[in-house]
């Protein structure tokens, strides 16, 4: 199989995944529109979905989804949650691992960052008026909490965390 079966094979996938969001989209509009609005919620307020396609380390495309609305694994449907999974790029350097998260609407302090005891997990959560964001990002390599560094401005979440461990560069062999 080439990598242009492998394309078409993505694509009518996913047409097939946004023919379904549309679907279930124009199906709840209806349904919500024939009900009166409830207090508290019970339907949401908007659909914010996306993806990102990068190339793997094997070469093959690499699919990361985000936003509130989820296909559900269990069955053919998708489902509209409250919380956004944010857009996340995570990048690893040779004595830290940086994280950008993309999570406009929200305030500096309505952010909450936690690293698991073990360094290896972070845990944003962010409760604004409008919106709300939760992300679990499993990291490369353990981090040190205690050196970790967060900046929030224009709706983009940057942290900077330090690694426990730093990656040995080896050592260079002279050839005779």
């Amino acid at each position: 199989m080439s990598i242009f079966d492998e394309f078409e094979r993505f694509m009518r996938r996913w047409q097939k995944f946004f023919e379904e969001i549309e679907r279930q989209i124009e199906e709840d509009f209806r349904r919500f529109s024939a009900q009166p609005p409830s207090i508290g919620g019970g339907r949401p307020r908007y659909y914010y979905y996306g993806f990102e396609i990068t190339v793997g380390p094997d070469g093959k495309p690499v699919v990361r989804e985000f936003g509130n609305v989820r296909r559900r694994s269990d069955v053919e449907k998708i489902e509209v949650v409250d919380e956004i999974d944010p857009l996340t790029d995570i990048v690893e350097e040779d004595d830290k691992i940086k994280v950008v998260v993309d999570m406009p609407g929200v305030e500096k302090d309505d952010i909450k960052l936690y690293i698991s005891e073990d360094g290896k997990t972070l845990t944003i959560d962010a409760k604004g008026k409008e919106r709300k964001y939760r992300k679990e990002i499993k990291l490369p390599a353990a981090v040190d909490p205690s050196k970790a560094k967060a900046t929030y401005k224009n709706g983009v979440l940057s942290i900077e965390l330090e690694k426990t461990e730093k990656r040995k560069k080896g050592f260079e062999i002279k050839i005779d």
